[in-house]
């Protein structure tokens, strides 16, 4: 059967690779001139900066992206994170079983059990936030401020801003699968892995090439493109919750696609720094609770020294915006770096501030929000970071959605509904 696939980001290309793999024909369309949307790097001086994802895969070689790229004959090698992270609070670095050393008595003995709980799935929670379920259980701003940089790295929301079950879910997740880690040559190792692969199974990248609709037809579906017209069984949508209502809105209930059309995004800073010399010395996220929008940090070069020219190193800091205007984000963003960062004027440079919203966003849905991969209408399929199960987040979320997606293609096959 012959499948395409709407946009070559990260979920797209890891949906193509698995359907040639399963005997489909597969076309990837891809409107930039280049694949990886979000998940790719752009050289700039000698550094690899990202196009939006950071240099890290949460779960490392043990978790869902990693799994997902051995099974498809992906060759990225993925260098473990040491440590794993730690905390910054009071200019001093605590990991994440040391950090209660800076509550008081009363606080370090409920942290300590609340954290047990979290990491071995016990902790239960109903329709609260975060920071609700937190305040139920201790009333700390310290611990306040340690959350909000967790989910503020991690998710680009603040504590306040996510259901507890969905970072209950995730650290339940972080404890079991234990490492992070960066990718060889970054988020660009990954995409030329995956795109070899797709070429090596028969299937078709194609750059440059803009989906303007996907109508109907009785033996599936018609995908109109630029230059022409494509007949498909399957078609995988990874151009955004937006865009994907509009393009297939022929096909979609109205209800749906306005739904679809109705997700927030979720909008966020990012500051690539080029550095004279080590500014954290290893490969680990330093969280940032003491910082007013920076929620955490990392020396990527630190693994991979490739992704800055050689005697440089590469640090790349996230802030979860408090506010619409990013422009003033970002410029608290930076003030937060020059006091996280000893003498930061005379070591480091700004190589970029780059700011994600609306259809070039952190995410496409809030972390919480678990759309199906499956559409109401059989055969069109939806991936990408709007579609991650719970406990799932960034890079992870990516890869179990488009594992999901494979198991209501293989359903539908099985009922002859494709």
């Amino acid at each position: 059967m012959r499948a395409v696939v709407i946009g070559a980001g990260l979920g797209g290309l890891l949906a193509a690779c698995a359907l040639a793999e399963r005997g489909f024909e597969v076309q990837v369309h891809e409107r930039l001139p280049y694949p990886g949307g979000r998940f790719t790097n752009l050289e700039f001086k000698g550094y690899q900066l990202s196009t939006g994802a950071l240099h890290m895969i949460p779960h490392g070689r043990k978790g869902p992206l990693g799994e997902m790229l051995r099974e498809l004959g992906a060759e990225v090698e993925i260098l473990p994170s040491e440590p794993q992270a730690v905390f910054r609070v009071g200019g001093r670095d605590y990991e994440a079983d040391e950090v209660h050393a800076v509550l008081s008595a009363r606080e370090k003995l409920l942290a300590v059990k609340l954290l047990a709980m979290m990491k071995l799935g016990r902790a239960e929670a109903g329709e609260e936030s975060y920071a609700e379920w937190l305040a139920k259980h201790m009333r700390s701003e310290t611990v306040r401020r340690i959350a909000d940089a967790f989910t503020g790295w991690c998710l680009s929301l603040r504590a306040h801003q996510v259901p507890a079950r969905e970072v209950l879910a995730q650290v339940a997740n972080l404890a079991r699968l234990g490492e992070t880690g960066v990718p060889r040559g970054g988020c660009r190792g990954v995409v030329d892995a995956l795109v070899e692969v797709l070429e090596s199974q028969g299937g078709e990248l194609v750059l440059g090439s803009r989906v303007l609709q996907v109508s109907g037809e009785p033996w599936g579906y018609a995908v109109h493109t630029q230059e022409g017209r494509l007949e498909a069984e399957v078609v995988v949508s990874n151009a955004g919750l937006r865009r994907t209502a509009r393009m297939a809105e022929e096909v979609l209930p109205a209800e749906y696609a306005a739904e679809l059309a109705g997700l927030r995004s979720v909008p966020g800073v990012k500051i690539s720094v080029a550095c004279s010399e080590p500014v954290l010395g290893h490969s680990g996220v330093v969280f940032t609770p003491d910082a007013s929008r920076v929620c955490g940090m990392n020396e990527v070069s630190n693994a991979d020294p490739e992704l800055a020219p050689t005697g440089k190193h590469l640090l790349m800091a996230h802030a979860a915006p408090a506010g619409g205007d990013l422009r003033r984000e970002a410029e608290l963003a930076l003030q937060d770096l020059h006091r996280l960062i000893p003498r930061f004027r005379e070591r480091c440079r700004v190589l970029a501030v780059q700011t994600y919203r609306g259809e070039w966003p952190v995410n496409h849905a809030p972390s919480g929000t678990h759309l199906s991969p499956a559409t109401p209408a059989g055969g069109l399929y939806i991936v990408g970071d709007g579609v991650k199960p719970e406990g799932w987040m960034e890079t992870e979320g990516v890869a179990m959605g488009v594992r999901q997606m494979l198991e209501h293609l293989a359903a539908a096959e099985k009922s002859s509904e494709i």
